[in-house]
């Protein structure tokens, strides 16, 4: 699950795209955090919706293999479904949405306009001729999807009932990954993985969905839900 075989050549692509904008030292983990650090004390709020070092964390996010045991489970289900078409929400820069493709199933990516859509659609572009496949957020309503993923997504969203809700319409079945419910999690300043509200999110997706399988990624939970709209 890797858009390419090796970190550097995502680091070409991102340095291609930037141009003299590109920061090399951010390429290192630990300057980037720092940085990370102060960009979400002077954007506050607004840092998804304008960072620029998000484009680096993103990078990193994807070669770290974090992510793998949920993609592990989610193509498990995938498989064992015959499910072929895919909505990715929250796909920020798209290297999963990249890989995705790339194993052959038809996705599209969904998430909030911000320099991460910029270059995920540049990007994409680039490699497979695929930029309309990448969409700001608003566009998934409306929507029917076969499946619709958000990994690591609930805790940025301002309105995670709205979210959830929004997931439900627009999908036979969502994949989620639930994080510990613990209120002082944080990871310095910039606390880019929130924890959720187990109680008030659980219940909120049993409104529109059914539990149908389980997994982990300790210290995540793993999940599939059955969209009561399902078509």
């Amino acid at each position: 699950m890797r858009a390419y075989a090796d970190i550097a050549t995502a680091w070409h692509r991102l340095a291609t795209y930037l141009g003299t904008r590109f920061r090399p030292e951010l390429t290192d983990f630990t300057t980037l955090r720092a940085f990370l650090d102060a960009e979400w004390t002077h954007l506050g709020s607004a840092f998804y919706r304008q960072s620029g070092g998000y484009l680096y964390d993103l990078t990193h996010f994807h070669y770290m293999g974090v992510k793998d045991p949920f993609f592990a489970f989610l193509l498990e289900f995938i498989r064992e479904h015959g499910i072929t078409e895919v909505a990715d929400v929250g796909c920020g820069i798209a290297l999963d949405t990249q890989a995705l493709l790339q194993a052959g199933l038809d996705v599209h990516g969904y998430d909030l306009d911000n320099p991460c859509l910029d270059y995920a659609r540049w990007r994409l572009n680039r490699d497979l001729d695929a930029a309309h496949r990448i969409h700001t957020l608003d566009r998934l309503s409306g929507q029917r999807h076969q499946l619709a993923y958000a990994v690591d997504v609930l805790g940025h969203a301002d309105d995670p009932p709205g979210l959830i809700e929004l997931l439900f319409t627009a999908a036979n079945y969502v994949c989620l990954n639930l994080a510990p419910h613990d209120p002082d999690h944080r990871y310095g300043p910039a606390d880019l993985h929130p924890a959720l509200d187990h109680e008030r999110v659980l219940a909120d997706l049993s409104k529109h969905g059914d539990l149908i399988r389980l997994g982990t990624q300790p210290p995540n939970v793993l999940t599939v839900w059955r969209s009561h709209l399902r078509r």
